[in-house]
């Protein structure tokens, strides 16, 4: 069986289209799977079971790299093709069987929205599958026998993102002596391009710390969050990668509905900017709140 599935540019999307990508995988052993996906997403799906190959589709002008694609993929007799991007492409090649991402829905968390593809009840949780390479990675980057903070404080615009130097602050206070993480190593996550933020961050913090700066192996990354004992991150890509991996996980919104495009899972807690005159503002998220929403998640047992 050949499938094609066509997926998200962003990190965040593409992680919850693997709710849909999991259940194809389940109820179609050995099927060949080829992935369509954006250039930040593509190294997410290197080890899914069934790959047979990823195509990195990069923006083009007047939609060529639609073209593109369907040049890859037209001389394929695919068996099924998921689109979530809702292309043309699907109709404009061969394929037993087509389903294509209806109207958007703003009432529907993200992945209750792609599960309904499938019509799937309950939604399917998203799923990342790495090797062992991967894992051994992250065993080489992580320090061993301590209490693990994974922290990722840059998000892809200004106001997604909480000011640098109240993580430093919440950070200090959870790995003061008398803290909740007393003595706590840190691992700092980000782009190439959050490099001037992150080494603001790493310079003022008490504590040891592990820069995950500029990785591009998604798998990677995932393996490291794994091992965390708490994420805290702005609404980013990674706060969806901590939650695939069940690790407790503080989200920091501010103008994003949560209720749409919060992590999936019972093992997040969202600390929210609150509601003001000019907006939801992460310069009006206090460190208290985020402490709060840290000790909550602490006390669930997760």
């Amino acid at each position: 069986m050949k499938i094609l599935f066509i997926t998200a540019t962003r990190i965040g999307d593409a992680v919850i289209s693997t709710g849909i990508l999991r259940h194809l995988v389940e109820k179609n052993q050995g099927a060949a799977i080829t992935i369509a996906c954006g250039p930040h997403a593509a190294s997410l799906f290197a080890a899914v079971p069934g790959l047979k190959d990823v195509i990195v589709l990069r923006k083009k002008v007047a939609g060529i790299h639609w073209l593109y694609l369907w040049a890859k993929v037209v001389n394929t007799r695919w068996d099924l093709v998921v689109d979530l991007r809702r292309s043309l492409i699907p109709y404009f090649l061969s394929a037993d069987s087509r389903l294509r991402l209806g109207p958007d829905n703003r009432k529907l968390h993200r992945v209750e929205f792609l599960s309904s593809i499938l019509a799937l009840d309950p939604p399917s949780a998203p799923k990342i599958w790495t090797s062992t390479i991967h894992q051994d990675r992250a065993t080489d980057l992580v320090a061993q026998g301590v209490g693990i903070i994974a922290v990722a404080p840059v998000a892809a615009r200004a106001e997604k993102t909480w000011p640098i130097r109240r993580f430093v602050e919440l950070i200090n206070c959870l790995i003061a002596s008398d803290g909740m993480f007393p003595g706590a190593h840190i691992i700092a996550v980000g782009a190439e391009e959050d490099r001037k933020q992150l080494a603001q961050f790493t310079g003022e913090i008490d504590g040891s710390y592990t820069n995950l700066i500029g990785c591009d192996d998604l798998l990677t990354v995932y393996a490291v969050l794994s091992q965390a004992n708490l994420v805290i991150t702005n609404d980013s890509g990674l706060g969806h990668l901590s939650a695939a991996a069940q690790r407790p996980t503080v989200v920091l919104f501010g103008p994003t509905d949560p209720q749409l495009y919060r992590p999936w899972g019972d093992c997040v807690v969202v600390s929210r900017a609150p509601l003001t005159k000019q907006g939801r503002l992460m310069n009006n998220l206090a460190v208290i709140d985020v402490q709060n929403a840290v000790s909550s998640i602490l006390k669930s047992g997760v």
